[in-house]
């Protein structure tokens, strides 16, 4: 054939890229390939778009192998390509298998779905996470957690009150996140850990083993301090001020067994107790009240027996007020109580 009369179109490259030509006419696209360089360049563009078209069916098809033993068959019926051509079309398929791996792998890696736990108010639950870590929430507190947990370390997020009985794993940390600049890393341990929105403090309190706490300092600076056992690290994020004290444990843990235990509590500190337990609200009438101070356990979920132990011991009068609207109407909040 006259190669000055040869016309070759995008239909003919893609058939002969796709070894869906005859010998003769195989040859006579190599011959015009060899042309000019400016066919060669359009053959190069033809043929990589019948590449891309070839690996997108075969990830479809999600078969490597398949797609990898096709392409060779494809490459062996083309055998009186130049080499050039060929080269370039063992590179192209050499690339297949890994571009496919990487999309897999790409595609493979799912996103991490997270459980939150919330307890409302005046109720305590409890839970085990996938590490096999025990926690128990306190009233009106949630927990935020990975299903599973993957990394170099265990995160949780933490808003209101938790007692953790921590997993042991020293390859992989576990940390609680707060809302605020705190936050504790441990190991294997129990502790308890109250980061409540609506206070200024948070309080952990370390039943047993090792807690790293790690804050923000007026200076803005990031500091740490390794809680000992039995004791009490309390932060004022809104200030940045910082205590260590050693109070009785029972009376910060309780909750979670469903009690309230008091040894020389002071009053203000009782009620905010009761308060949180019972989803409650007091109502102060007489300011001579705070100089009082309760010990004792107290079981089960009536308030009242508490407060008639307060009556006994220290005189204090109580009275029950159903909250209602502006039309006498019964309302879901709290239960107020004023205390004379």
């Amino acid at each position: 054939m006259d190669e000055q009369k040869l016309i070759i179109n995008e239909s003919t490259l893609a058939a002969y890229f796709n070894g869906k030509l005859p010998l003769p006419e195989q040859k006579e696209v190599e011959a015009w390939i060899e042309q000019s360089e400016e066919n060669r360049k359009i053959a190069r563009d033809i043929r990589f778009i019948c590449l891309a078209t070839d690996t997108l069916d075969y990830i479809r098809q999600a078969n490597p192998q398949a797609a990898l033993k096709k392409t060779k068959a494809k490459l062996r019926k083309r055998n009186k390509v130049s080499w050039p051509i060929r080269l370039q079309r063992i590179a192209a398929i050499l690339a297949i298998p890994l571009f496919m791996s990487t999309c897999y792998l790409i595609l493979k890696e799912e996103p991490i779905e997270y459980v939150e736990v919330r307890t409302n108010p005046g109720m305590v639950a409890q839970t085990e996470l996938p590490d096999g870590t025990k926690v128990w929430l306190n009233s009106n507190s949630s927990l935020r957690h990975p299903v599973r947990f993957t990394g170099s370390k265990r995160d949780v997020e933490l808003r209101g009150e938790a007692y953790f009985a921590v997993h042991p794993n020293k390859d992989k940390p576990f940390i609680v996140n707060t809302p605020f600049n705190i936050r504790a890393e441990v190991l294997g341990t129990k502790f308890n850990m109250e980061a409540y929105e609506t206070e200024r403090e948070v309080k952990t309190t370390l039943v047993s083993g090792s807690v790293k706490l790690t804050f923000r300092t007026d200076e803005e600076e990031d500091k740490s301090y390794i809680l000992k056992p039995d004791e009490e690290f309390i932060y004022n994020y809104q200030n940045k001020k910082l205590s260590v004290q050693k109070p009785y444990i029972p009376t910060l843990t309780a909750w979670k067994d469903g009690l309230v235990i008091f040894r020389n509590t002071p009053f203000e500190e009782a009620i905010k107790v009761l308060g949180k337990r019972f989803n409650v609200e007091f109502v102060i009438k007489n300011d001579k009240l705070y100089e009082n101070a309760f010990t004792g356990p107290f079981e089960g979920q009536h308030l009242q027996l508490i407060l008639e132990h307060f009556r006994l011991s220290s005189g204090i009068q109580y009275r029950f007020i159903d909250p209602k609207t502006g039309n006498g109407e019964k309302t879901d909040e709290k239960s107020i109580v004023e205390l004379y």
